[in-house]
């Protein structure tokens, strides 16, 4: 049941709680081509916070093998 009611100039649209919504979205790739798209998204979104967990990583990593003329050996 959909009810439609205007106020001061404007549609306001209620949906009674007995409506159910069915939305389908056509996606023509494989599920392996779209699990490796979003994948790449993520990481995308990501990137700034993995650089610096990385980074974090590979510093504690050269601290544990630093010799003794300060440089990394490893």
């Amino acid at each position: 049941m959909l009810e439609k009611q205007i106020r001061n100039d404007r549609a306001v649209v209620n949906i009674s709680a007995k409506t159910k919504l069915n939305i389908r979205f056509h996606n023509p790739n494989t599920p392996e081509a779209t699990a490796d798209y979003i994948l790449k998204l993520c990481l995308k979104a990501n990137q700034k916070r993995l650089e610096g967990i990385l980074q974090e990583e590979a510093s504690k990593d050269c601290d544990s093998l630093i010799n003794h003329k300060g440089r990394c050996v490893g």
